[in-house]
């Protein structure tokens, strides 16, 4: 099992810069996707819940999941100072979802494929809290020099993303280019 790049805290201004939404904008995102208002979903790897409070405005609940306690207070923050109600914070271990089965119909995952140790475990966990139907829309950087971001060398390609995914059954239906990233949507 290969080693966790986990993003670190300290830099969390980078996640929160206004620049970003001009090269991964949550609007154009998620609007690859048809989002109901009654899903439940899951930000997986939240973060900062720069994606996170974007599509808590658009479905009755999301839950945000990281492993870092730290992520999840800045976002605890944030989303108390903005009256949001409808996010539930979930601190989650390394290569698992904790999440009943089935449970969300919908489930983004941000700047985190490379970041898992196990991304076949990962995947795994994915198709098991989807709803049959459900979407996984998933966002990497492209496996390319992009001036900032990851280490080229830890970076999944939107191939191998797609072979990844379709290896546990998941069935692609879109993509999106970015300047910087890919955007993959699946169906389970």
């Amino acid at each position: 099992m290969k080693k966790t790049h986990v993003f670190n805290p300290e830099h969390v201004a980078v996640l929160e810069m206004e620049e970003r939404k001009l090269w991964q904008n949550p609007d154009q995102i998620l609007g690859i996707v048809d989002i109901k208002s009654n899903f439940v979903a899951a930000d997986v790897g939240c973060g900062s819940g720069f994606f996170t409070i974007p599509l808590a405005k658009k479905v009755t609940k999301v839950y945000a999941i990281d492993v870092q306690k730290e992520m999840l207070e800045i976002l605890a923050q944030k989303i108390h100072k903005q009256k949001i109600w409808n996010i539930e914070l979930v601190l989650s271990k390394e290569n698992e979802i904790p999440l009943d089965d089935e449970n969300v119909s919908l489930l983004i995952s941000v700047n985190t494929l490379h970041e898992f140790g196990d991304k076949e475990k990962m995947i795994k966990e994915m198709q098991r809290v989807l709803k049959p139907k459900g979407k996984a829309v998933i966002v990497d950087f492209k496996k390319e020099k992009t001036g900032f971001g990851p280490p080229v060398a830890i970076r999944v390609s939107k191939a191998q993303a797609v072979s990844l995914f379709e290896r546990k059954s998941f069935k692609m239906e879109k993509t999106l280019d970015l300047p910087f990233h890919y955007a993959l949507v699946f169906s389970k």
